[in-house]
């Protein structure tokens, strides 16, 4: 799994390195520039790669990549490199194309991190997993309350007859990792969403925003801005440790990731 991590974190510098290609080819340039190295660095990709831009980011698993890349945009990329020994990563950032985020994209961004830092915080031993899907989403609740954008209180939003914070922020927060990418999506309940977090286990903790271009619920700041952050978490004794933390997660580390690889 560590040497999944290392190859995806060097595919998303290519794609950096590779953002002039895909303003002037396309997200197409994106998917190209990561697979060809998840080719030369390990076995190949551990699924086709999502390389959403502007308002493609919106659509979860958006994989045609064959849209636009415009500076000025956001470039959702999630991705991950399959090894020899046939563990795949998967992770996920959302970057800025022009390489600095607007005002609205680095406060969307910044808050789908707090909802992954609060998951990361729940996923200890001994805990469920669903408590990781529901630390984020309190998260994520409470930042649409305070941008006016929930129609109830974010207590209300998250008490099971609510949920109206889901519009935004649709699938899980977490799957399990390891020679598939969704390991043991298919597993029982009592296994699965209500099984103990024990060392050993690897799986994503990817919680996201989604804005659709004519949701007229929300300002038009934010349409068309989707988020996703994705990291793979290994459980420990101790706790939990981010297989992926080299990949720079906060707004202001990425955009000086970027300005020194670009």
């Amino acid at each position: 799994m560590r040497r999944a991590v290392a190859a995806t974190i060097k595919g998303f510098e290519r794609v950096v390195r590779a953002l002039p290609d895909a303003i002037a080819l396309g997200e197409r340039a994106v998917e190209t520039s990561f697979e060809a190295g998840a080719r030369l660095d390990g076995n190949g990709v551990g699924y086709e790669t999502i390389a959403a831009a502007g308002p493609h980011a919106t659509t979860l698993h958006w994989i045609r990549n064959n849209g636009p890349v415009r500076p000025g945009d956001l470039l959702l990329l999630d991705a991950g490199v399959e090894v020899d020994s046939l563990y795949t990563a998967d992770i996920t950032r959302t970057i800025p194309v022009s390489g600095r985020y607007s005002a609205v994209q680095r406060r969307v961004w910044e808050a789908v991190v707090d909802a992954a830092d609060a998951a990361f915080a729940a996923a200890r031993p001994g805990n469920l997993f669903r408590d990781v899907h529901d630390a984020a989403m309190r998260v994520i609740a409470e930042r649409l309350e305070e941008w006016g954008l929930l129609p109830v209180t974010a207590a209300e939003a998250l008490s099971p007859e609510g949920q109206q914070h889901r519009r935004w922020m649709v699938h899980g927060t977490s799957h399990h990792l390891g020679l598939d990418v969704h390991d043991c999506a298919a597993s029982r309940a009592a296994l699965y969403l209500d099984g103990r977090l024990e060392a050993g286990m690897v799986f994503t903790i990817e919680p996201g925003l989604y804005f659709k271009p004519e949701d007229l619920a929300v300002p038009e700041e934010y349409r068309g801005i989707g988020c996703r952050c994705e990291d793979d978490i290994l459980i420990t004794a101790a706790g939990a440790e981010n297989l992926s933390a080299a990949l720079p997660r906060r707004a202001a580390a990425i955009e000086e990731w970027m300005a020194a690889i670009g």
